[in-house]
Order: C-alpha cells, then structure tokens, then sequence
C-alpha cells in the first residue's frame, strides 16, 4: 500500500487542521525566522503541545529577534493551554516561569509577547512580576500591554496602580485600556458581596413584562398568565410573544407553565444622527425604568451582562458600552461571570429593543426532570399537552409514548384526576419515566406494552407526544403505525373521551381520526424546534 503523501512543511502548516509529528519541531522552529510563515508556525506549534517545550526553551537562548518574540509568544499559548495532550499542571509552571523571565529579556519584543500572555495565566507571583516590569520598562507600548494584562489576573496592587495611572495619563489609547482594566478588577474584587435576586418582592408599580413560548403556543400562555393574579392586561403580542403587566412576586411568573422564560422591556429607543449607539444604549441602561426594575428584585450589587439578541458577541461594542454604564451608574457592575440579571439588546437599524431579563434565577417549576430520554418532549410542550386535554376528577388518563414521563407529570400538576398510566415498548424509557414521576411524587401505572394492542380500561384522556422529527425519518412506516393507533386510541377511548396528541402530518391525521370516529375540537401549529407540527384535541 502506498504511503499517503503530505506537502512540504512550509506548505501544509498553511492548513489549520494540520497536525505536526515531534519529528517536525526543529524545521518548525526554524520556520519563526520566515516573516510570511511565522504565524503558521506557531500555531503548528503550539498543537505540539508543553511536549514542545523543552525545545523551544533551549532554541530561545540562541536565537535573536524577530525568533525571540515568537518563541515567546508560542510559550505563552503552552502555559495557558490546558487542552494540549500531555499538558500538566507542571509543564504550564514551567512555561509561566520562562514568561515571568522573558520580562527581562533585552529584546522588546519578547518582554512585550511575555506580558501579554501573562496576562492569561492566573498564578502566583505572576500580578508582582507584571508590576515589576511596570517600573523596568517605561515605553508606552510595553505598559499598554501590562495594564491590559493586570486587569484580567490583578488584585489590589493593581487596581491602585491603574487607578493613578487613570488619573495622569494622557494617552487616549493608554486611557481606554486603564479604564477597561480597572472596571474588569473593580468586579473582581466587589465578587465578595455578590448580590442576590429576591423574587418573592412585589413590584413597586405595574411593570410591564415578555413571556416567551414556542411559537405556536401564545394562546395558551396568555391563558395562563391571565389566570394568574399577580399580571394583568395580558395579551399576545406576536409568535411566540405574550406581553402583560407584573403587579406582584416576580416569581409568580413562574404559574405559566407553558413559559419559556419572561424579560422587563424598557421603552424603545431611537439613536439619533450625532449620537452613538453605545450612547443611546447607555442611557437605556442606566434610565428610570431600568433602575426601578434591578432595584425592585435586587439586593446587593446589581451584576449584569450584555447580550445581543440573534447571537454574537460584538467585543468592542460590548466593552465601550458597559464602560459609558459605569461612568453614568458605579453601582452597576458588568460581570458576564457571576451577573444577576442579562441585559438583551436587539438592535433593528437605528431603533433598539431593550430588555432586562432575570439571570440567576432558579426555575422551580421542572425540577422533577431529573432524567430523559432522546427526544423527549420540552417541558413546556408536554404542559401546553396537559392544558389542552383539560381536566376532570374522574380522568383515566394514558400516555401510549410515555418516553420521560413528561405529559403524565404535567397532568398531574394541572388538577384532580382517578388514575395515570404510561406505556412504552422501551424498558429504559419506562426507568427513566418511573425516576421522574418519583421525583414529581406522582403516582402512576407503568406497563411495558405496544401502543396499538395496549387497551387500558376506562380511559378519557390520551394525552401524548409521539415519535415525530428525526425519529420519524429514521422509522420506516411510522405514519401508518400512527393512522393505526388513531384507530386504537378511538376504540381504547370512552364516549366523551378526548385524544391529545401532536400530529406530525396533520391532514393524514386528521382523516385517520374522522374515519375513526373522533371529532376535531382544537387545533393549531406550534415549533417543534425546527419543523411545525400540529397540536390536535379529538372527542369521541
């Protein structure tokens, strides 16, 4: 068999999937010295692993500029890279000692790449080193790069170096970075009072608040949120949106069952021209409504973070933002590590939507799941199931796919009822079903069975959510299985009895259940997570 070909090195470290032997370290090494290949280098390098160490350390004494500073660079990616294999806990000290060194190193750009890297490696020894080499090296260069590194690993010598170094500098970009450092040890050090969410308070005026469900299922979160007495005026106000007003405990919110999660709106906000946007957002921040808002529900510091909605990060935005935050408010603390509350930004050309949404705050309402199966239906589908079948005290009600156990929980928790049974023809899903019923101290009858022979006695309620999506692709003949259990449901029912189910082809379900017998009383779309099917209520 012929050996399989690869490029020339030079060539193939152009590929960053590229994984280098140990055989190749030397002509890597010797790469550094090449202006157009250094970066490849590195990074092929640095895949190496701290098994690279040893003689990047050895070739580092010999070597003259620019190789010096990219072997210091490459040493800084194997002390702060806890993935590498064969990476130790031992191999990282070693790396950080030969940075902590290289802050002495008679070439620049060496002491320069050694401080930056410090400034991810969180040890002893490496805050005094980085303030040592503040008072050796003076260029405005090397400092920029050690404050920015002593606002990620600082401590109280730091922040009171920086904080002098605020008050005189007049360097615009040497001033940008000091005051990002000092807000970033600032968080740091207040983490000792960390703040705590009270929901149980109630909300000093009306507030307005955004429930969020799975598109498909508003109608039946705003019957829920109108049920509850702590919101009112509740209406929906687009997919998978239902807008009211909080009068009482935030946590009351948490009534809503078929929620996915609520926020605080603030009014929108418009950038006019001249303005910046980090300016307009600011001021949304720190506004009235806002401060009413962490104030109401907060004790303690108000921790916060920003995101966007629709994802990404937007770094430099992010930062000047939570910078212009805390000129106007000290009292708020951006802290994307340990924050209270997540401030959502959803931008739309020169109008923004704002919202405040509780972050660290526990959600009572699920805590029975405490296993699953594949698949399994959310939490927040199987109550929307339990919702829709309705409830009577004299329900007998089956679940024929009880996978998790979900519907039958949510059945419970909805009202009386006479008896519960589930079914599956997997053993394991049973276990996992008997955990959580257990854990919800629900009681029910679990049987072993297949769903088209299984007959139950006295059954009124069929509330269940049956094999659909990527388990329907990989099942061949699974819509017939199902028009055939249509069929087996209807005879299983008693008169005035009701099927609950979610139909992954709607219309074949539909005449399934018609020539069954059943008569269609609700039914409507809702997102499966990525493909709609159709939640259908059926009588006898």
């Amino acid at each position: 068999m012929p050996k399989s070909f690869r490029p020339p090195l030079e060539v193939a470290i152009a590929d960053p999937g590229f994984t280098p032997s140990t055989r190749d370290l030397e002509a890597l090494v010797d790469l550094l010295a090449d202006d157009a290949r250094a970066k490849n280098a590195e990074r092929a390098i640095a895949r190496l692993g701290p098994v690279a160490l040893e003689r990047l350390e050895a070739r580092f004494e010999e070597a003259r500029p620019p190789v010096r500073g990219r072997i210091v660079r490459v040493i800084g990616r194997l002390a702060n890279d806890g993935t590498s294999p064969g990476s130790g806990r031992d191999r990282q000290e070693r790396a950080r000692t030969s940075l902590v060194g290289a802050l002495k190193d008679p070439d620049p750009k060496a002491r320069r790449n050694a401080a930056i890297a410090l400034g991810h490696a969180n040890a002893d020894g490496v805050e005094e080193a980085l303030l040592q080499a503040w008072e050796l090296d003076p260029r405005p260069e090397m400092r920029r790069s050690i404050a920015a590194s002593l606002g990620k690993i600082g401590g109280g010598k730091a922040l009171a170096l920086l904080r002098e170094e605020a008050s005189r500098t007049a360097d615009p970009q040497m001033g940008r970075i000091v005051e990002r450092a000092v807000m970033m040890l600032e968080r740091t050090a207040s983490r000792s009072e960390p703040g705590r969410l009270v929901p149980e308070l109630h909300a000093a005026a009306p507030t307005d608040v955004v429930a969020l469900s799975r598109r498909g299922l508003e109608e039946l979160l705003a019957e829920e949120l109108a049920g509850v007495d702590a919101v009112r005026d509740v209406r929906v106000a687009g997919p998978g949106q239902v807008r009211g007003r909080l009068v009482g405990a935030m946590e009351a919110m948490f009534s809503a069952r078929t929620m996915l999660s609520f926020s605080f709106p603030l009014p929108q906000v418009w950038r006019p021209d001249g303005e910046s946007e980090e300016e307009v957002l600011a001021a949304s921040i720190t506004s009235r409504e806002a401060r009413a808002i962490f104030a109401n529900w907060t004790a303690g510091t108000v921790r916060y973070r920003i995101a966007w909605a629709g994802g990404g990060h937007k770094r430099a935005t992010t930062w000047a933002l939570a910078q212009l935050v805390a000129r106007r408010a000290k009292d708020l603390v951006n802290d994307p590590t340990t924050s209270l509350w997540e401030v959502v930004i959803d931008s739309k050309g020169r109008l923004y939507d704002v919202a405040i949404a509780p972050r660290a705050l526990a959600d009572p309402r699920f805590a029975w799941r405490v296993a699953d199966v594949p698949a399994a239906s959310h939490p927040t589908v199987a109550a929307a199931l339990a919702r829709v079948g309705g409830m009577r005290d004299d329900d007998v009600v089956w679940d024929p796919f009880v996978g998790s156990g979900a519907e039958l929980v949510e059945r419970a928790r909805l009202g009386p009822y006479r008896v519960l049974v589930g079914s599956d023809s997997d053993a394991d899903a049973l276990a996992i079903a008997a955990k959580n019923l257990s854990a919800a101290h629900v009681e029910a009858r679990l049987e072993r069975a297949d769903a088209l022979v299984h007959s139950p006695p006295g059954v009124t309620l069929i509330v269940t959510n049956p094999p659909m999506g990527r388990r329907a692709s990989r099942v061949a003949g699974l819509a017939d299985e199902l028009d055939r259990f249509i069929a087996h449901a209807a005879s299983v029912l008693r008169p005035r009895g009701r099927l609950v189910w979610i139909a992954p082809w709607p219309a074949r379900t539909r005449e399934a259940a018609m020539r069954a017998g059943l008569k269609l009383e609700r039914a409507f779309l809702i997102d499966m997570g990525g493909f709609d099917a159709e939640m259908q209520r059926w009588i006898k």
